[in-house]
């Protein structure tokens, strides 16, 4: 045998060596990296959903919850942090010249839609912004509901910060006594009580 031969045959096996060691460390590395982004996946989707079965409702809790997390689980997807930042800068503008509160809603949900399109892209759906914004079940009923929990919630604060149920402390007030439970008398205190004459009955002469 030749020393090519003998050289060929090390370096056959030695990469037959080091293909059963890096086959498993390979195998665990792709398993990490595919749990990894369906996780990144399971998350942006929970977001994705919360902003869209809440599109008519602007200050409710899950969907102001999913929009502050956008920066977070959808980091390093140039187009949503751009919308986002769009629609961030509409809610802390202070002021909207020219427009009325109808226009401002407008404008918002406008904004609001590009941004779920934008979602939808990196998520594989294909809606539309049109779609995105205008396909809602939202009966009136519902928005009645938030209204009267919205008055009820003020007022009951407006109620509790006012003079109206005022609870005070009268110090001066003469406590009173309720009655305890006394314990049974002694064997002793019975036999003193029998030594005590009673009154005659009344009628016996």
């Amino acid at each position: 045998m030749s020393m090519n031969e003998v050289g060929v045959l090390w370096a056959t096996g030695l990469m037959s060596v080091g293909a059963i060691i890096a086959a498993p460390l390979v195998t665990l590395w792709a398993q990490r990296r595919l749990e990894s982004a369906k996780a990144q996946t399971d998350r942006r989707q929970s977001i994705f959903r919360a902003l869209w079965v809440n599109r008519r409702r602007q200050f409710y809790l899950a969907r102001v919850d999913a929009l502050n997390m956008i920066d977070v689980d959808f980091y390093g997807e140039r187009k949503v942090q751009n919308a986002w930042d769009e629609l961030r800068a509409h809610y802390f503008r202070p002021e909207h010249p020219g427009l009325n509160e109808e226009q401002i809603f407008a404008e918002r949900e406008g904004l609001f839609a590009t941004l779920l399109f934008e979602m939808s892209q990196v998520l594989g759906y294909e809606f539309g912004k049109a779609q995105i914004r205008d396909n809602i079940y939202r009966p009136q009923l519902h928005n009645d509901f938030d209204a009267i929990e919205f008055e009820t919630r003020k007022r009951t604060l407006d109620l509790l910060r006012s003079d109206a149920l005022p609870v005070r402390f009268q110090p001066n007030q003469t406590p009173i006594n309720l009655p305890v439970n006394e314990p049974p008398l002694q064997l002793a205190d019975q036999q003193q009580l029998a030594q005590i004459p009673h009154p005659p009955d009344a009628g016996v002469e």
